[in-house]
């Protein structure tokens, strides 16, 4: 009688259980490192409409006041961006999680972010936050 090289059934089930303890292991981190990401992207935004709103003062008189001007994003997977003050001396960025993104999951602390003209970065508009930036 001839036997046919293969797996066994206890075998197969085996690769199975450790396939799956390696997936529950994984999977949490990846779904942190996507929460990173983004709340990166959102920094990167500020950032740079940080740098147009020194632009923009150069000409004018006043920081502006129109999201447009210093581009920040009118539409964005899950955060919603804002110019909260804006003056001759002053300015306040603001990226705010949607309600109801994936992002929402992140850290309550993170879920605000704030950028000034000073480059002082806060989750609350004036408590420096260092564990989000």
């Amino acid at each position: 009688m001839k036997w046919d090289r293969g797996f066994t059934l206890i075998e197969l089930l085996i690769a199975i259980v450790i396939l799956g303890v390696i997936v529950s292991i994984a999977y949490p981190s990846y779904q942190n490192f996507l929460l990173k990401t983004r709340r990166v992207e959102a920094q990167t935004e500020l950032i740079k409409a940080q740098v147009e709103q020194s632009s923009y003062r150069i000409t004018e008189p006043n920081y502006s006041t129109d999201n447009n001007q210093i581009g920040l994003p009118t539409t964005h997977d899950f955060y919603t961006f804002s110019i909260v003050s804006a003056s001759a001396h002053t300015y306040l960025l603001k990226a705010q999680i949607k309600d109801g993104s994936t992002q929402a999951n992140d850290q309550l602390i993170c879920q605000t972010l704030y950028i000034n003209q000073s480059n002082v970065k806060t989750s609350d508009g004036e408590k420096e936050n260092t564990a989000c930036w």
